[in-house]
């Protein structure tokens, strides 16, 4: 029998009993053979199909053999949608086996400098404090992204101050355990993007960058940048996360659509360093967004709003006369009323576009 086939079957036997075995033992006796091994793996996980037998987990079988395959000072990215995957029916990763293989990065992969955590498939994966602990110990870590797996801002946050390389921090299913406010981030990243659309379930979404990004001209000129995106459902949410970031936010997205209690609002909360704007009003009553203009409107450089109706009856000379100094103003199916857009308001304008249904306008000064 030749060499190869007999790994094969070498491979095969340690994943179908690797959870029977001694792992400490089993951590010395792949030494040798290990990047063999995990080449052969990869070129089972392909001709899978062929001879799957459609009833054993296998998925998770294999899962349970990567901790032991993936471990080298060399490796310096890993990303986990190039891990090994196959077309197994009813085969799936469980949580534990999944967290089991992020406990072994700090001590397997110490040198990574990447990482990219993808759930393995459509059950729901979460990191604790074991699995944060583990990658903490990565130390040259200076890129990490974390998607539609569960993960406490506590441990962001942890992650943010003990890993000193990490520039950039992405993760898409953050737990609010602790007070979600721009106290809490500190100053170490210079740009925050917060995307609290599913607040009200105590989950946000963050993008965290240790440098300002030069992908857009606007960023340059400050030296710390808050973006905050909200879809508040009641006023007190809106109210909570606009004042705990009001100090530092100099960007605002809000989808005014869903919000029940929008008719109580007298005051919109002050946000001194507000600069721009986007507002979604989907069609509903245009009454916090007047709130909002009314109380920020003086600092806005541009603003973009999103569906506002003609039952609202808003004109130009409303927005202009609230927000004196804007520079660019953007209309997405928007019907205003009237024609009273004062001139000195119009000739300060660098870039006027308005995307009706049908239509585009577009002028620049």
């Amino acid at each position: 029998m030749e060499p190869t086939l007999l790994l094969d079957l070498a491979i095969k036997a340690l994943v179908d009993n690797i959870d029977n075995l001694d792992k400490d033992l089993v951590k010395i006796i792949i030494v040798p053979f290990r990047q063999k091994m995990l080449k052969e793996m990869f070129e089972m996980v392909r001709n899978h199909h062929l001879q799957c037998n459609c009833r054993d987990n296998h998925l998770e079988k294999m899962w349970a053999i990567l901790p032991f395959l993936f471990k080298s000072k060399f490796y310096t990215k890993l990303n986990f949608v190039d891990l090994p995957r196959m077309n197994c029916p009813f085969s799936t990763v469980t949580n534990p086996r999944f967290q089991e293989f992020i406990r072994c990065l700090g001590a397997n992969t110490p040198n990574l400098r990447e990482l990219k955590i993808y759930e393995p498939t459509s059950d729901e994966y979460s990191l604790e404090e074991r699995e944060l602990n583990s990658i903490i110990q990565l130390k040259n870590l200076a890129l990490l992204k974390i998607y539609n797996v569960q993960v406490p801002l506590s441990g962001i946050l942890d992650l943010s101050r003990e890993c000193e390389k990490l520039d950039c921090i992405r993760a898409s299913k953050v737990m609010i355990d602790v007070e979600l406010s721009s106290a809490a981030f500190g100053d170490d990243f210079a740009f925050i993007c917060i995307e609290a659309y599913d607040f009200y379930l105590g989950r946000t979404s963050l993008n965290m960058v240790r440098t300002i990004p030069t992908r857009d001209p606007k960023y340059k000129a400050y030296t710390h940048y808050v973006r905050l995106s909200l879809r508040p459902r009641k006023i007190q949410e809106l109210f909570l996360l606009a004042q705990s970031f009001a100090e530092k936010l100099k960007d605002i997205w809000i989808d005014f659509s869903k919000l029940a209690d929008f008719e109580e609002m007298v005051e919109f909360p002050h946000l001194p360093h507000i600069k721009y704007a986007e507002i979604d009003c989907e069609g509903e009553s245009a009454h916090a967004l007047r709130c909002f203009m009314k109380r920020n409107g003086q600092s806005l450089q541009e603003l973009t709003l999103t569906y506002v109706d003609i039952k609202d009856k808003m004109t130009f000379g409303e927005i202009f006369s609230s927000c004196p100094n804007l520079q660019n103003l953007e209309l997405f199916a928007c019907t205003l009323v009237g024609n009273d857009a004062p001139v000195y308001a119009m000739q300060q304008l660098k870039r006027f576009q308005w995307h009706g249904l049908n239509r585009f306008f577009i002028l620049h000064f």
